[in-house]
């Protein structure tokens, strides 16, 4: 092993991993965002993840763990929008969801909105402090070929959360969806 190899792997993966919890990494091909909520009932917080320093390939998985972790002050309704590359009209990923999420839109190009809620559309408060279960375990690429692999112009896949406040608020997921989509609407995000 290299002496550049041997610094990164015994000194800026330990300074990393000391921010992993407020921060992405792509050393541990572990994903988190976390909530941020000052004086506004709603909130918007994108990950986009690179696979620069990932190797990845056709039929590969990468080990991800897209969730929210609250350090509001108040309780939240949350949903996660993941945006998904498609080759020939198929996404370019697969991945299995986790039951305290359920799909809420598929509607959107290249994407679909996952709501944390029970299976009885139902939503799931995330209070101060707490963190969802993650959306997914992993992602994997479809198993194409190499010629068509590097035919994708991008083959990054990325993460919104929307996080809206109690206040005034339905609790079943489908109106609270329609809510979210005009509040982030306005401030063209959705």
């Amino acid at each position: 092993m290299s002496k550049k190899k041997l610094i990164f792997v015994f000194v800026i993966i330990p300074l990393f991993s000391l921010l992993a919890i407020a921060s992405f990494t792509k050393f541990f091909g572990t994903k988190s965002a976390t909530v941020h909520v000052t004086k506004k009932s709603y909130f918007q917080f994108d990950l986009v993840v690179s696979l620069d320093n990932i190797e990845l390939g056709p039929g590969e998985s990468v080990s991800i763990k897209p969730k929210v972790v609250s350090d509001s002050t108040e309780d939240m309704y949350v949903f996660i929008k993941v945006l998904n590359p498609t080759f020939n009209g198929e996404p370019l990923y697969i991945y299995d969801v986790d039951e305290s999420w359920i799909l809420i839109d598929d509607t959107i190009e290249d994407a679909e909105v996952y709501a944390y809620a029970t299976s009885d559309l139902e939503m799931t408060v995330l209070a101060p402090g707490e963190e969802t279960i993650p959306l997914t375990d992993k992602m994997t690429m479809r198993g194409i070929s190499y010629p068509e692999y590097s035919a994708v112009e991008d083959p990054s896949f990325s993460f919104q959360v929307f996080a809206l406040g109690l206040d005034d608020m339905p609790s079943e997921a489908n109106d609270v969806w329609l809510i979210a989509k005009e509040l982030f609407l306005l401030n063209a995000n959705v």
